[in-house]
């Protein structure tokens, strides 16, 4: 295998020679350039690598494609002379392992500079009990992924397909603890499942995914988001919140140390938050009751009724109706949970405030599981209102904006103290993109001079303890694109005016 591997080096230095040779001739033609796509993640079964985005910028002839595994432990690899070469012959142990392959093409005179790609091969998680409920996939929808309850070790169970118009539906019918944890119980392999399964249905996906665990389920809930989060930090496939249904406690203590490690994993500056409904008590005499938390989203049930057996799976009957009811689906002044702000909600781009040692926003449901209205819980205390989702004003989607400019506003947010005017190169990852101007009110000046010539822009607002939220990018083509740093506003200069 080394001798191998050494061989392939080789050869891609005398490629990268060749090439190199050839551009600083000035021949004619440019050579091609090689793409190998994303990373895959395996377990057992083959994956199909991507060189499809290879291409010849002047088009002097028909790609042929060479690929070559450079290092790693040996795997096997069949139509290597093609885009989309399948490597299979996996071997899993107890540890994360990664081969690399290289490709390059060619046009049929020059060669391209090689490009390298990843395939992560997994830790053995035994049997496969993911189940997509509504498939096939669809990876222009985000991902909910749901753990039914137990007896504090095992459990399981189905979501079902609510919600599944708007997002895919995964739930783990069956699930048990990380072989070798006993008292600290982990539920890492579950990541580990997951991230495999996304990486073959959607190896470039850039939707939001959500896990939720009811009772016992919390804990793989909130475990897929650490691992996914920390383990691999791959923006992909990354948690940015994880729901609880009444989480009890005498399955995982409060889960303090949980929620700061996931709190605490955010990738690539996406923010981590947590909601919590209480359904039974909100951290009563009895050590089985889930209790409120510190630092998230808190919704408690007063009035629910009945058994132990009712008053457990209120929590996830109501997040279920608030999907479609209309009074679950109110602003009400921010004083909302439930769907609303879930990754398919109208508040799906929200961003929870870190607020250690607080139980800033904290609201009751009066009612059952299908009608009431909300309400803050001990207001003087927890008077924290989220702030409204944004809607845009300004040039619509995919509009030409000519030299004298636009105005790219937005309509004023409840609970908003701060407007933030963002322009970005592509359509994701808002959390990178660059702030034009910070007000206390929406933005009000004419932009006459855009960073690219495809532009991305977007308001996000700011309540007083820090929670954001964003409307969806517009796309416009600006006639007028300059450098950059003549148009955004120094962040020193942001917190002089704050």
């Amino acid at each position: 295998m080394k001798k191998k591997i050494f061989q392939n080096l080789i050869l891609a230095l005398l490629i990268t020679i060749v090439s190199s040779v050839a551009i600083s001739l000035g021949s004619e033609g440019v050579p091609p350039i090689a793409n190998a796509g994303s990373s895959r993640y395996a377990a057992q079964d083959p994956v199909v690598l991507d060189g499809s985005g290879s291409y010849d910028s002047d088009d002097s002839g028909p790609l042929s494609y060479t690929w070559w595994q450079i290092g790693g432990s040996s795997v096997e690899a069949t139509d290597t002379d093609t885009a989309t070469p399948t490597i299979s012959g996996f071997t899993q142990t107890d540890e994360i392992q990664e081969c690399e392959f290289e490709l390059v093409v060619s046009d049929g005179e020059f060669i391209s500079l090689p490009d390298t790609v990843k395939v992560i091969i997994v830790p053995d998680f035994g049997d496969d009990t993911l189940r997509h409920q509504n498939p096939p996939f669809d990876r222009n929808k985000p991902t909910f992924i749901y753990f039914g309850g137990g007896n504090c070790i095992t459990g399981g169970g189905s979501w079902g397909t609510a919600g599944s118009e708007k997002a895919n539906i995964i739930s783990i019918p069956n699930y048990s603890p990380d072989p070798g944890s006993v008292s600290e119980r982990t539920y890492y392999k579950y990541g580990d499942m997951i991230i495999v399964y996304l990486s073959s249905v959607a190896p470039d996906y850039k939707k939001p995914i959500q896990t939720s665990g009811y009772s016992t389920g919390g804990q793989p809930a909130i475990d897929v988001g650490i691992h996914l989060n920390l383990t691999y930090a791959d923006a992909r496939y990354a948690v940015n919140r994880v729901t609880f249904f009444d989480a009890t406690t005498y399955c995982r203590g409060y889960y303090s140390e949980s929620i700061t490690a996931f709190l605490g994993s955010l990738v690539d500056g996406e923010q981590c938050w947590v909601d919590a409904y209480v359904s039974t008590t909100g951290g009563g005499s009895s050590a089985n009751y889930p209790p409120f938390h510190e630092n998230v989203l808190n919704v408690w049930f007063p009035t629910a009724t009945g058994g132990w057996v009712q008053r457990h799976g209120l929590a996830q009957w109501w997040y279920k109706n608030s999907l479609t009811n209309s009074d679950m689906n109110k602003f009400n002044n921010g004083v909302v949970a439930g769907a609303y702000w879930s990754v398919i909600g109208p508040g799906k781009n929200l961003q929870l405030a870190s607020t250690p040692d607080a139980q800033t926003y904290k609201f009751q449901w009066y009612g059952d599981a299908s009608s009431g209205y909300m309400d803050y819980y001990d207001e003087p205390n927890h008077s924290g209102r989220l702030p409204e989702p944004v809607t845009l004003v300004g040039p619509e989607d995919d509009v030409i904006v000519d030299a004298n400019g636009a105005l790219l506003s937005c309509e004023e947010s409840e609970n908003a103290v701060g407007y933030q005017l963002l322009f970005g190169s592509e359509p994701y990852r808002v959390m990178d993109y660059m702030i034009v101007s910070d007000t206390p009110e929406p933005p009000s000046e004419v932009i006459t001079t855009f960073p690219f010539e495809q532009t991305f822009w977007t308001v996000r607002v700011y309540d007083e303890y820090g929670s954001t939220i964003y409307a969806d990018p517009i796309c416009i083509y600006p006639e007028n694109v300059e450098d950059s740093s003549e148009i955004f506003v120094p962040e020193d200069d942001m917190d002089e005016d704050e």
